[in-house]
């Protein structure tokens, strides 16, 4: 057995769907994202920018890059802790590299109105060329050296932080998992098909920072990722493939305690919050622990997927006090795996299920 391990930002994860897209479709989902509600606060600058630029008017490298600088503002800010948006692509805008400044990068949406084709030497010809180089100098490179490889798959799902943001960073999350898994090719492979282009036969979607979660919140979380992935789950079995959730820590950076609070015990976690981390008017510097209770998660999922706005309060929707969750980022404990295994949650159960097949 040859056990290739190749590790990513989700970013570029994101990136895949952009393969099945023209620039058009591109600027129509982009702007629809933009004007929607939750977005819409932190795409002003983009929306004004975007009012002025004429896509048939001539091309001008200037206010190319103009656009492109005010459009990565707009996708850093909506990555935001307080918004928290997945659906971002593309992915190398957040995550340059060592593209950061070319022409590959030097493209944004434009507002385009239904009618002729774009013109030759035009603002819009630029930007379509540009989008169209993108995809085949940054996407479809990633998609040929790694997914046309792959036949198990596990993703890594941030679900403590749309929940830490609120009801619409949740949806947000859930349209983009549910888009990056149409772009998965999975289904059970054939020989002939796994020596020509194999296909994702084990997809794991994993909830992580389960260790920011008392163990009683544990198997409620990975209900929610089930929730998050519910249409995409029915869309792999109908290709064969098995898919599966888990809510696991790679590395554990807290413990757990019972803490006394007003005559009742509180199931609690313990660590050291990171350096900056704020929580109940207290920031963080990083070299003390806290014993915290980060919020109860619902032992119903779909509680959290009422009509957007009322099913629970994030970050996005006002002070830190009024949120129903507060998931803050732990540092690891000084000192762990110098003697002993590192302590972790659930690996060993997305080990199995990912390669237990190939070691009997």
């Amino acid at each position: 057995m040859t056990l290739d391990l190749v590790d990513y930002p989700g970013e570029w994860l994101l990136d895949l769907p952009l393969l099945d897209m023209s620039y058009a479709d591109f600027c129509r989902q982009a702007l629809e994202l933009a004007r929607a509600p939750a977005r819409a606060p932190y795409a002003e600058a983009l929306l004004a920018a975007l009012a002025s630029a004429d896509p048939a008017g001539p091309a001008d490298e200037t206010k190319a890059r103009e656009l492109a600088a005010v459009f990565t503002a707009y996708l850093a800010a909506c990555r935001g802790e307080r918004v928290g948006m997945s659906l971002l692509p593309p992915g190398r805008f957040l995550m340059p590299g060592d593209l950061e400044g070319s022409p590959a990068l030097t493209f944004a949406p434009l507002d385009l109105q239904d009618g002729p084709a774009l013109p030759a030497g035009s603002l819009g010809a630029m930007m379509e060329r540009r989008f169209q180089s993108y995809k085949s100098a940054v996407v479809r490179p990633f998609f040929r050296d790694h997914f046309a490889r792959l036949d198990h798959q596990i993703v890594l799902v941030d679900a403590l932080s749309a929940l830490n943001a609120g009801p619409a960073a949740l949806s947000d999350l859930e349209r983009a998992l549910d888009s990056i898994l149409v772009a998965f090719r999975v289904g059970r492979n054939s020989l002939m098909s796994a020596l020509l282009r194999p296909r994702i036969e084990k997809v794991l979607f994993a909830a992580t920072k389960a260790d920011h979660l008392h163990r009683a919140s544990h198997d409620r979380l990975e209900a929610i990722l089930r929730r998050l992935v519910d249409r995409a789950l029915a869309r792999a079995r109908e290709g064969g493939a098995r898919i599966d959730v888990a809510a696991l820590a790679a590395i554990r950076a807290t413990r757990e305690a019972d803490v006394s609070k007003g005559g009742r015990s509180i199931a609690a976690i313990i660590g050291t919050p990171e350096a900056g981390q704020e929580a109940g008017g207290q920031v963080f510097d990083g070299s003390g622990e806290v014993a915290l209770f980060p919020g109860a998660l619902p032992a119903d999922p779909d509680a959290l997927f009422a009509a957007e706005g009322a099913a629970f309060r994030g970050l996005a929707s006002g002070p830190d006090s009024e949120a129903d969750f507060r998931f803050l980022r732990f540092r690891p404990p000084a000192g762990i795996g110098a003697t002993s295994p590192l302590p972790h949650i659930r690996l060993d159960r997305a080990l199995q299920f990912l390669l237990g097949d190939r070691l009997k």
